[in-house]
């Protein structure tokens, strides 16, 4: 295996076929804005029904198994059944055997030929985004629901894959300051509640659930387990003494607590028993406490700060849920700030807002921004 190391890793295209409410003819979705450069910011709009979540989930669907050594299972009803296929197609520049290459990958899944695709790339549409090769990476579903591989002989697409398999489970060098280049996705559920933890169950240091490297991190939706719990992150990072519980403070303050200043977490953690404590109005109290806007952006930046690289996708189902309309203003400046921040975070988020789509117009150019939208709006069934 060769040395390997990911400098761009941004989604161009999504083409999916008989998958959940895309069902009558192959769906595209273009990542790109008018100059066909992958957007940073991108916002998924349509009614209820019409497929938001499935495009969300068939993203991190992909990014899992291009960091699993051989699937049994694709996890996706229609793909299982024999049906559906789906094909996601990024743009990356990659170091690899000692000089850059700047490729389209094409993750595939599902009922795909071995050499049939959704999308294919020429030579003239690969020069239109500026890479110079095509590889493939996936797997095709074969009789009696075996996987096979796509890309089993491509030498580039096997260093990439070895390299992220073997990177499984690596710690994070710190909150909000990883030096990682490895690709991540990461998957936010509609519900982004802090529940509160149950009284009886113990609380031990212990690593938390989501922590170390995958390709892709998806936050259930529900939980009140102590090791998937945020109160246990934020005491694992207390724990591990380097910097890394005073950064999540300090992105936590800045950003959900910004305009307050008597509203603010803590610099230490309540000790018996550990969980984090929120002062508020001269009084302390749980994160489990605090206002449904407030858990939303919580829930977000967290996990943000302790699971992002340096290639990190930030997909988000329902951006605006439970917010009024200032705190879904303020969302959506959070994650452009977010992107503007950290170089190579790409935000696709989904939302019904009409205010979150007058506060994103497409025609103004905003610095450090490539802003892009996609609206379902065809009777796809």
């Amino acid at each position: 295996m060769s040395d390997i190391t990911i400098y761009e890793f941004q989604p161009l295209w999504l083409t999916l076929d008989q998958v959940g409410p895309f069902q009558s003819t192959p769906y595209e979705i273009d990542f790109t804005d008018d100059k066909d450069k992958p957007c940073n910011v991108f916002l998924l709009m349509s009614e209820n029904g019409r497929g938001k979540t499935t495009v969300l989930e068939c993203m991190a669907l992909l990014m899992r198994q291009l960091g699993e050594e051989q699937p049994e299972r694709f996890g996706q009803e229609d793909l299982d059944r024999g049906r559906g296929r789906i094909q996601l197609d990024v743009l990356s520049r990659i170091f690899w055997q000692g000089r850059d290459h700047r490729i389209v990958l094409s993750l595939l899944a599902g009922n795909i030929g071995e050499e049939t695709f959704l999308k294919v790339w020429d030579d003239a549409d690969l020069k239109r985004y500026g890479a110079e090769e095509w590889h493939r990476s996936g797997y095709r579903q074969q009789a009696r629901g075996r996987l096979l591989e796509v890309g089993a002989h491509d030498d580039l697409v096997q260093d990439l894959r070895h390299t992220l398999i073997d990177s499984g489970l690596m710690a994070p060098e710190g909150f909000a300051n990883s030096t990682l280049s490895l690709p991540t996705a990461l998957l936010f559920p509609a519900y982004r509640d802090i529940p509160s933890l149950s009284e009886s169950e113990g609380r031990p240091i212990v690593q938390p659930e989501h922590w170390g490297y995958r390709t892709v991190q998806e936050f259930a939706a529900h939980g009140t387990n102590w090791t998937a719990s945020l109160d246990n992150l934020l005491v694992w990072l207390k724990w591990l003494d380097n910097g890394s519980y005073e950064n999540a403070v300090k992105t936590i303050n800045s950003t959900v607590f910004a305009k307050s200043s008597d509203k603010f977490l803590a610099a230490e953690i309540r000790r018996v028993p550990p969980e984090a404590i929120v002062h508020s109005g001269g009084q302390t109290h749980r994160l489990d406490r605090l206002s449904s806007g407030e858990k939303n952006l919580t829930q977000l930046f967290l996990r943000i700060g302790a699971h992002s690289t340096r290639n990190t996708w930030v997909l988000v189902d329902e951006l605006d849920v439970h917010l009024h309309v200032r705190w879904q203003h303020k969302a959506l400046h959070l994650m452009k700030a977010l992107v503007r921040q950290q170089p190579g975070t790409t935000v696709i988020a989904s939302t019904h807002s009409v205010e979150i789509l007058e506060a994103f117009p497409l025609d103004i150019r905003e610095q450090g921004l490539i802003k892009g939208g996609w609206i379902i709006e065809e009777d796809l069934h």
